[in-house]
């Protein structure tokens, strides 16, 4: 069975029944060189896979061989795992010492891992105060790798080392279990509370992160883009790195290969090598204790936050499938979720737009701004083409919202494909029945935004955002700038569509955009500083934003009653597209869910008790638009605004706000002779 505690411990670490105390206590007053690399790994966390890596990276030629024979070249030898010198007698405090030469051979740490080539690899478990005192300095030198995994596929693959853990999950004649011993928090397992080890390599990571020392690679980044973690790994250690030598490392430090070496360490440590293996132990009440230790522990710990989205049991808060949304169905009663971001491509959760996040809102900009050129375009990276590029939108969101109806305006449907997210989620937007678009087709849901952003740019920091304009051809976002998309699909895919309409008039473009500024500052926009001021509890910063919106739609109110269309145009402009997503929503998300009280009331319909609404004009306008556009907008989508924004949870939702889609389709808007 698996292995029980020594019982040993050294500066008050448990450690296992190799340990050598003398090598330890040198390797901590090692004198570093600038070149010297450290790989702190925690226990079960990738170490094998990770040296390998770092290894190869280090020695290996363009065709991936590396001398099998040097120290380090089959697995990892631990400084705490060898003897002093070579020859010495050994720790007599350690046990089993032909299964630690097995393991780690007869090296010694002052002959052989201090005397490797330039630069040296050193690969351990010690961490913290343990490593050597110069390299945790900021001011010391040598570079730090830290080697993390989610802690429950860690306990996982410790309860299976060697064979299952003698006294199993949850304690027996042998001891207290697996998940008693691992939950401790003075852990008696080799090397101590995997909580401490990750509490204080943040502490270390957080000192050296200034000098650019530190390098961090979870083992789950391994497993979804090994490629772009040896580029980023041999970047971090100064290695030239041809896509060819890139390659045949990746191919050199794959799990089968390691698996079929003739490495003792490689093939007594690597079991599954998967992600998740944890949720087949084990009850759900048993998981719920250890997440409760590992936030009690962790919470709050930069190192940890990309752990967590590894140890869910299930993504929280799903939506309901848009095909069952309705106006009966409050959203408030779905389940709740905390929303996400990308950080160097790994998800996290997002504090945005919670309260401690501060008491105002900046949308930040698109992260994404390629440019689709028109067919023909010589040297475009991007060339508008039938079938090549796809689009994922969202029914809730206006901006995505804008660049569907765009296509539909322009009858693009047969040139750009598209699919339609059914809400946001703990895991981002979702498409819960997966999605029509090459790679994932196919493939059963739920599909999560966020792998589209990943296989972009599996390095990436951005928001996952909506709408995004995908390239099937290059495997690229292009972009997920929705005002930027609704001119690409207006200029450059507009001749290979069927429909009629200019909705970037070229003598118009300058006025337009000063236009569409103006909007976007004022209403587009200014809704969201309403709603999100009230959710950080700054009512003087939402009155004040709220001011401007009533402003804003008094204006249009009186513009719109001497005009058609905002340009002056016979036809609709891309500006009016965006406005009309904001006004088509204000009657059932913002006048209420954002408290946009103050102004003349609703666009299209009275309040609760009927009545006229507020702008007649501009329900009007809305009316003419919506004849457009009417297939696609989804209605109920609209109540999600509800699922977060800072509507009293007290109060029943507005009874009329079901009143709205029939408004909105009245027949008679009468601005047929307006020019």
């Amino acid at each position: 069975g698996g292995p029980l505690p020594t019982g040993r411990r050294w500066r008050g670490v448990p450690v296992p029944f190799f340990f050598q105390a003398p090598a330890a206590e040198a390797f901590g007053a090692l004198a570093m060189r600038d070149d010297d690399v450290v790989m702190s790994s925690l226990p079960k966390g990738g170490t094998t896979w990770c040296h390998k890596i770092l290894h190869l990276v280090l020695r290996a030629d363009e065709a991936g061989n590396a001398d099998a024979a040097a120290i380090g070249g089959r697995n990892q030898v631990y400084p705490e795992a060898v003897v002093l010198r070579r020859g010495d007698e050994g720790d007599p405090e350690s046990s089993m010492p032909e299964k630690r030469k097995q393991f780690f051979g007869e090296w010694g740490f002052e002959d052989d891992l201090c005397a490797q080539a330039a630069p040296r690899l050193f690969s351990t478990h010690l961490f913290g105060g343990l490593l050597p005192a110069q390299l945790v300095d900021p001011a010391g030198k040598g570079r730090l790798v830290v080697v993390l995994r989610n802690l429950k596929d860690t306990l996982s693959s410790l309860h299976f080392f060697r064979g299952v853990a003698k006294d199993g999950w949850l304690g027996n004649e042998h001891g207290p279990g697996s998940l008693a011993r691992f939950l401790h928090p003075d852990c008696p397992n080799a090397f101590g509370s995997p909580f401490a080890f990750v509490k204080q390599m943040d502490e270390v990571v957080t000192a050296l992160e200034p000098t650019g020392r530190v390098c961090v690679v979870y083992y789950e980044d391994l497993q979804r883009c090994l490629p772009a973690q040896v580029e980023r790994i041999a970047a971090f250690l100064g290695v030239p790195l041809t896509s060819a030598r890139r390659d045949a490392i990746v191919r050199r430090a794959s799990f089968d290969e390691m698996k079929a070496s003739d490495s003792v360490l490689a093939t007594t440590l690597l079991r599954k090598g998967g992600i998740g293996d944890w949720r087949n132990h084990m009850e759900a009440s048993d998981w719920l204790r250890f997440d409760a230790a590992f936030d009690e522990a962790l919470d709050g710990v930069r190192l940890a936050e990309p752990l967590r989205q590894y140890q869910l049991a299930s993504v929280d808060g799903l939506p309901r499938r848009r095909s069952e949304h309705a106006f009966d169905d409050d959203p408030r009663g779905w389940p709740s979720f905390v929303r996400r971001t990308l950080v160097d491509g790994r998800v996290v959760r997002d504090t945005a737009l919670s309260v401690a996040s501060g008491s105002t809102f900046v949308r930040p900009p698109s992260e994404f701004n390629g440019i689709v050129m028109a067919a023909g375009t010589e040297g475009a990276e991007f060339v508008a083409e039938a079938g090549r590029y796809h689009l994922f939108v969202s029914g809730v969101c206006p901006w995505a919202s804008s660049v569907r109806v765009a296509r539909h305006m322009l009858r693009l449907e047969e040139v750009i494909g598209l699919d339609v997210a059914d809400g946001q989620s703990g895991g981002g937007w979702v498409l819960l029945d997966g999605t029509s678009c090459p790679p994932w087709a196919g493939r059963p849901g739920p599909f999560f935004l966020h792998e589209v952003y990943q296989a972009s740019a599996p390095l990436g920091t951005t928001r996952i955002t909506m709408p995004v304009l995908w390239d099937k051809a290059t495997s690229t976002v292009v972009s997920n700038d929705s005002w930027s998309i609704l001119k690409m699909l207006a200029r450059a895919f507009a001749p290979l569509g069927h429909g009629q309409l200019e909705l970037c008039p070229a003598p118009l473009e300058a006025p337009m955009e000063e236009l569409h500024q103006r909007l976007y500052d004022g209403l587009l926009n200014g809704v969201y500083k309403v709603g999100i001021a009230r959710l950080k509890r700054n009512p003087d910063g939402a009155a004040t934003q709220a001011q401007a919106v009533v402003a804003a739609l008094g204006d249009l109110e009186e513009q719109l009653s001497e005009r058609r269309f905002l340009m002056g145009t016979p036809q609709p402009t891309a500006v009016d597209i965006r406005l009309t997503m904001t006004l088509i929503r204000f009657d059932i998300a913002y006048l209420h869910a954002f408290g946009l009280g103050g102004g003349r009331g609703g666009v299209l319909v009275g309040g609760a008790a009927g009545g006229a609404p507020g702008y007649r004009v501009l329900g009007a306008y809305v009316r003419d638009m919506y004849s457009r556009m009417s297939s696609e907008i989804d209605w109920a989508s609209f109540l999600q605004y509800y699922r977060w924004a800072p509507y009293p949870a007290e109060e029943a939702l507005p009874a009329h706000l079901s009143r709205v889609p029939e408004a909105a389709a009245a027949p008679g808007h009468g601005r047929e002779k307006l020019p």
